[in-house]
């Protein structure tokens, strides 16, 4: 079968999640207001912008004739996910680049920057507070996007695969999810065993909460197909002995779910117990975050092709 949306669409999907999830956790890190807690709040966002621009970027290749993209702005027609959409990722990407720059130094009085790049502050106006109200505005946004990647496919009324509300919601906290493995990841690789274990504890308890939220969304998801319309109920035969079964089961519910909750649930036991000696291995996190990223792109990849091969009638 030939197919409209092929891999860049997934890349897009995944990628615009991943940079979402990551402001939310930044900006939850960083109203906590907890100092152990700011390092976490500026990994998630000096993070947070890069997926959602690269996965823009493909999405405007896939369009067939990349230098037309701007049309997609030339006007907001607000019935349309697409054009709104394009809308809401310009914004999120611009205020999470904003963002991204307030957090870059550490000094809250001295100009912000990167590289060479330096953004001297208007007199009177402290760093923080202006971060905090770039992260005030940019969380709606964060979680909009979340849901949009979702809401992209759920649009499409002829693809009863997609035809369900229930899609953006696991497509939300499939986003959070891979973001709090993202940052798990990234924060062991930075620090030493000793500092990374209470933010690993923190990022434990949010992954496995979030996971067990799409477990919970995976069964309304088959009961709400099942019992819809025959071609949404025929649909479901796709990943239930069709030709995503494998890819969707084991991919994402056993290697993107099961073993990251179990691991995740065996090693913070003992940390919160505080029985975890400093000299603790990370590999623990390693197991955990990296099935949770891979599981998060198997998703999205079953729900575009898998989708596109449904069909009412």
């Amino acid at each position: 079968m030939e197919y409209q949306w092929e891999w860049l669409v997934v890349v897009y999907l995944y990628l615009g999640g991943l940079g979402a999830g990551l402001f939310v956790f930044s900006a939850i890190f960083d109203f906590m207001n907890q100092k152990h807690f700011e390092p976490l709040a500026r990994i998630a966002a000096l993070l947070a912008p890069w997926p959602v621009a690269l996965g823009a970027g493909l999405l405007i290749f896939d369009l067939g004739s990349p230098m037309r993209f701007w049309r997609l702005f030339s006007t907001v027609q607000w019935t349309s996910p697409m054009s709104v959409g394009s809308w809401l990722l310009v914004a999120f990407t611009m205020t999470s680049g904003a963002h991204m720059l307030l957090w870059a130094r550490s000094n809250p009085e001295m100009p912000i920057g990167i590289g060479g790049l330096h953004l001297p502050l208007p007199s009177g106006v402290r760093r923080v507070e202006l971060r905090r109200t770039f992260t005030a505005l940019g969380a709606p946004m964060g979680l909009g996007v979340g849901i949009y990647t979702g809401v992209l496919l759920g649009a499409v009324p002829a693809r009863p695969f997609w035809n369900t509300p229930m899609v953006a919601m696991l497509f939300l906290f499939s986003a959070l999810s891979t973001a709090a493995a993202a940052l798990l990841l990234v924060s062991t690789l930075r620090k030493t065993t000793v500092s990374s274990i209470p933010e690993r504890r923190l990022l434990y308890t949010a992954d496995i909460g979030i996971i067990l939220i799409e477990i919970f969304l995976i069964v309304p998801y088959f009961l709400h197909n099942a019992l819809s319309t025959a071609s949404q109920a025929r649909s479901l035969d796709l990943v239930l002995g069709g030709p995503f079964t494998l890819a969707f089961w084991i991919g994402f519910v056993a290697l993107g779910l099961l073993l990251p909750l179990i691991v995740e649930v065996l090693d913070l036991v003992p940390l919160i117990a505080g029985r975890k000696k400093a000299s603790h291995s990370p590999l623990w996190a390693y197991v955990s975050a990296i099935p949770v990223l891979a599981g998060g792109l198997v998703l999205r990849w079953v729900f575009v092709f898998a989708g596109q091969v449904s069909h009412f009638g």
